[in-house]
């Protein structure tokens, strides 16, 4: 996955609360839990049963320039099955996913739209109420 440490996260609490910051360490879907460093210097250890998801924001040259192409996935056509998540608060979210397991704390979902301001999303399995997974046949993308 590549080290991440330093990478901008916004942290989305099950209760509607948001935290910015930069990754401390690695993020590792398979743990219990995430680390970052706010704005102000504090250092946070987010246990995912308290998350709804992880936003990774994108660095704002790469989103520029994703807008001015217009035509940029987030990952290769074929790579990942059109999904839509929606979370218990109601909030909707299109994207992409690679691999995906309900028996995991969470998914990746990758947004399809340029304009997008996040390269990816953690999705807390937990906080889901639903996800639609539309499988596409052999040879289609």
């Amino acid at each position: 996955m590549g080290d991440e440490t330093g990478r901008e996260v916004v942290l989305h609490y099950r209760d509607g609360s948001t935290r910015r910051g930069e990754l401390l360490r690695e993020f590792i879907p398979g743990g219990d839990f995430v680390e970052i460093k706010t704005a102000d210097g504090e250092d946070l250890r987010v246990e995912f049963e308290g998350l709804k998801a992880v936003f990774f924001i994108k660095d704002p040259r790469r989103r520029d320039l994703e807008v001015q192409i217009s035509s940029m996935d987030m990952i290769k056509p074929g790579s990942g099955a059109s999904a839509r998540v929606e979370f218990f608060d109601g909030e909707v979210v299109h994207g992409r996913v690679a691999q995906y397991s309900v028996e995991e704390h969470g998914f990746f979902l990758f947004p399809r739209a340029p304009e997008s301001n996040n390269e990816k999303i953690f999705v807390v399995v937990q906080a889901l109420k639903t996800l639609y997974v539309e499988t596409l046949a052999d040879g289609e993308s």
